[in-house]
């Protein structure tokens, strides 16, 4: 590989001559600057970029957590974040953490080390005691997710609105008998969540019921096993608000199987307003959320604190969310 001092010496210049150059320093003359751009490009020389990171002490990079890259609505809330950080001439790295704590934990090294500048949790596996040091490195953000004591930017949504006024549509269609389903119950997001959905029960005096809660509910499958459950029940649901639309088509597909009609034995709602609620049959109801949106106002919001080199404070932006009436309601 060319290093600066052969450039230098095949142009009969200093080392410091060649920096000079390559960083773009006025004091060097047009003749110098043209004889060591020359023997460049001869050279096909690149920089090496980590020497220029450990110049600035930035890398120009920084990194989101998701618990899986395939899942539609991580994969949109990447492309979010993902078209901001190109805009502003960010680079963005992709952790999966499987739900895992320890690879979260291996992304937050990354920050320790100075090989990102910034980090945006896109879901939260860890205790906030756990990730709270990490902050003396670098700024963190929470995107998608909520905690309560966390002195950190959080942005995401109002999920207790949107339960609140997604229970409220199953209860004007006349249900009495409503389920809930969520994925990780011990995250904060989802008992905000589950608060709104008791809240409108409470206030038309209907009645919570535990066999009525279902949790760890992510994909299509969890739909099928949710269904599976729900139906071995003695006392039935008539309704379920489930946790996102992939759950909401499980649910509506194994019903449709066990020739259990939807809307008209069991309503279901959605949430997230995927592209597979316009697909299935029937169509689903939904909790619209921005989800693009969501992931350019973190990265926005993280690389102008970087660009400051300001302490991030505590800031709460929940984005509106609306419902969509489709046929499963």
């Amino acid at each position: 590989m060319t290093k600066i001092d052969e450039i230098a010496k095949m142009c009969n210049v200093s080392k410091t001559t060649v920096s000079r150059v390559l960083n773009h320093h006025p004091y060097v003359s047009e003749e110098k600057r043209n004889q060591v751009l020359k023997v460049i490009k001869e050279l096909d020389y690149t920089p090496s970029s980590l020497a220029r990171q450990l110049r600035a002490n930035k890398s120009q990079t920084m990194a989101i957590s998701v618990p899986a890259i395939d899942h539609p609505f991580f994969s949109q809330l990447i492309k979010g974040v993902s078209s901001k950080a190109l805009e502003k001439d960010y680079k963005v790295l992709i952790f999966q953490t499987f739900y895992n704590v320890a690879t979260e934990m291996e992304m937050l090294d990354l920050l320790k080390n100075k090989e990102v500048d910034g980090i945006i949790l896109g879901a939260l596996e860890n205790e906030w005691s756990s990730i709270k040091p990490f902050l003396k490195y670098g700024p963190i953000l929470l995107c998608n997710e909520y905690h309560d004591s966390a002195a950190v930017p959080i942005i995401g949504y109002d999920e207790f609105d949107a339960a609140y006024k997604a229970v409220s549509h199953l209860i004007e269609r006349g249900h009495k008998k409503i389920g809930f389903c969520c994925d990780t119950p011990s995250s904060q997001a989802q008992q905000l969540r589950k608060e709104g959905f008791i809240k409108a029960l409470l206030e038309n005096d209907l009645q919570c019921e535990e066999d009525w809660m279902f949790d760890h509910a992510f994909s299509i499958q969890d739909g099928f096993r949710v269904f599976t459950e729900m139906s071995s029940l003695a006392d039935k649901p008539t309704a379920m608000f489930t946790g996102n639309d992939q759950v909401a088509a499980g649910i509506i597909k194994k019903a449709m199987v066990a020739g259990c009609r939807v809307p008209d034995d069991l309503a279901v709602i959605g949430y997230d307003n995927q592209f597979i609620c316009q697909v299935t049959t029937p169509t689903i109801t939904t909790i619209d959320t921005p989800i693009a949106e969501l992931g350019q106002q973190a990265a926005a919001k993280l690389i102008k604190n970087l660009g400051k080199n300001a302490e991030m404070k505590r800031e709460v932006v929940r984005l509106p969310t609306k419902l969509i009436v489709r046929e499963s309601t």
